[in-house]
């Protein structure tokens, strides 16, 4: 009779170490995770945020894809190598990007002495340097995106993106598992509840994001299969330059010899190559020039119109050229994908998460997926203190109420805190003069100061008081930052209206949609803090009469 209760108990007991596995291991992951989910969910219009991070660009010169002729494409190609010839000659890499839709300069990459890369841009009809008096230094954008998968550490912070991926995954399952009425409870949400009220909305949004949050965990890590699980390449495998040149279907790289050699004509290389691609090219790079063994890489333009509704892109065409001898090593067709299968589900796993496919449309329904998560993130940290406050289960003995603390100053500063620093992102961009050295780099920085002055901030503030002060520094900063951009920049909405710029008219209407979010935030918290005074109020008046 016992190992039959027992048999029957076994169900329940899973369940309860699922339960404790999703709290605890969700709320330990749940900050990072948070600002993992909020940043990638933000760089989801990383071109779009570049493009209003960078207001001059437009006065720089209109790139018109109809009229991209060869001539100008070869005007470019000129300006751009005799820039490096002349400041990088001894350069391990050059790399010349043409003007685009998105850049309208001249792109030029190149590796000083001390293997950095060095980067200049020139103006497309001119040739000149573009100062940052004529515009500003900055990682737009791409700041948002570097955030979400590695924090600005490099391969560490992708080992460690990685590690808290997987307690997600774990966070999921669990999650799953213990939720017997998951779809129920999606359809059920009681405003004014406390608790309850928070459980309904970490609910609400996990079952409506779910099946997204599954597929974008499981993309991000593949995405990065090789550098989680390394061990294949190296047991196979000389140099990882091997692998990926067996993966891509291209010759192997050529070391340098040391053996000096005059570069072929860039300009040359590169309309050879259109002619062999038989479409206009974006880019080139050229690989040990001055060496016997230099290569030429030159890429196809990419066509959006083909590839819109596609997840396994179609080559938009590659030439790979001796750059000594102007002899072909390689070339890969356009409209073609010759690549190997293995190449060909990681190339739809990285497409499937960064959305790259669909348009516009997908991208809104990825944002606003994202923007489940991330509340999921958020209410489920808060969830636990909410029931914390309201019954301590004393875990931590005497040291529990300091450690329920140091939650709750955590939660203040990875949810509230974040999203002041990424509001305040955009000020900084607006107001860190043009000339300063170093411009983007101060940008970041300024992003992480701002971060770790809301910690400080939430750990002298009582929690009550430093989530609305965050929260209202978030709203003014997102209400304001429109009139900043007008006021810094000459720049408005209705400029933007005027001109058919509807990638910055959709920025600054969705800041401002999120700033009057967070002004309704706060009048709903100031509410429930009033209310919960005068409860208080009314307990206290009878003792206090009865004594």
């Amino acid at each position: 009779m016992k190992q039959a209760t027992a048999v029957n108990n076994e169900p329940g007991r899973f369940r309860q170490a699922m339960a404790w596995l999703h709290t605890w291991g969700g709320l330990v992951a749940s900050w990072a995770l948070f600002a993992i989910f909020l940043t990638g969910t933000i760089g989801v219009f990383d071109d779009d945020i570049t493009h209003w991070m960078n207001p001059e660009r437009a006065m720089v010169g209109e790139f018109d894809p109809q009229t991209n002729t060869q001539q100008q494409r070869l005007d470019a190609v000129t300006k751009g190598e005799a820039y490096l010839r002349d400041i990088a000659p001894q350069s391990h890499l050059w790399r010349i990007r043409l003007p685009s839709e998105v850049d309208p300069a001249i792109g030029l990459t190149w590796e000083n002495e001390n293997e950095q890369f060095q980067q200049a841009r020139l103006h497309p009809v001119s040739g000149e340097l573009l100062t940052q008096k004529q515009e500003r230094e900055t990682q737009g954008g791409h700041h948002f995106v570097h955030m979400h998968f590695e924090f600005h550490a490099g391969t560490a912070g992708i080992w460690l993106v990685g590690f808290f991926t997987m307690i997600m995954l774990v966070a999921l399952v669990s999650g799953i598992i213990i939720h017997k009425r998951i779809f129920k409870d999606f359809f059920t949400f009681r405003p004014g509840k406390g608790q309850r009220s928070w459980l309904d909305a970490h609910n609400a949004s996990s079952v409506l994001s779910l099946p997204f949050q599954l597929m974008i965990a499981y993309t991000g890590l593949i995405v990065f299969v090789t550098v989680y699980m390394p061990v294949g390449v190296i047991a196979n495998y000389d140099h990882p330059r091997t692998f990926f040149a067996e993966v891509f279907n291209q010759p192997e790289h050529r070391p340098e010899t040391g053996i000096q050699a005059e570069v072929y004509p860039v300009t040359e290389l590169f309309e050879k190559a259109e002619a062999l691609m038989e479409k206009p090219a974006s880019f080139i790079s050229v690989e040990h020039p001055g060496d016997s063994s230099a290569v030429a890489k030159v890429f196809g333009l990419f066509e959006k119109e083909k590839n819109t509704g596609r997840l396994l892109f179609l080559s938009s065409g590659q030439v790979i050229l001796d750059a000594v001898t102007g002899e072909l090593l390689h070339i890969e067709a356009p409209d073609l994908f010759d690549k190997s299968n293995a190449f060909a589900a990681q190339r739809i796993m990285r497409t499937l998460h960064f959305a790259n496919f669909g348009g516009y449309t997908v991208r809104w329904i990825y944002f606003i997926l994202g923007m489940a998560g991330t509340i999921m993130m958020a209410t489920g940290a808060i969830l636990f203190m909410v029931k914390r406050r309201q019954r301590s289960l004393n875990e931590f003995g005497a040291q529990t109420p300091k450690v329920y603390r140091a939650i709750e100053v955590l939660n203040i500063s990875a949810i509230s805190g974040l999203m002041v620093a990424c509001i305040a992102f955009f000020w900084v961009n607006r107001l860190l003069p043009l000339e300063v050295a170093d411009r983007a780099g101060w940008e970041i920085k300024l992003f992480f100061f701002i971060w770790l002055g809301s910690l400080l901030h939430a750990a002298l503030r009582p929690a009550s008081r430093a989530w609305i002060e965050q929260l209202i520094g978030f709203a003014v900063l997102s209400l304001l930052l429109p009139i900043v951009n007008w006021l810094t920049t000459g720049q408005h909405l209705f400029h933007y209206f005027a001109r058919g710029d509807w990638s910055n008219v959709g920025f600054e209407l969705t800041v401002l949609l999120f700033g009057v979010l967070g002004v309704f935030t706060v009048k709903i918290l100031k509410r429930k803090q009033q209310k919960t005074i005068t409860e208080a109020n009314r307990v206290y008046k009878p003792e206090s009469e009865s004594a």
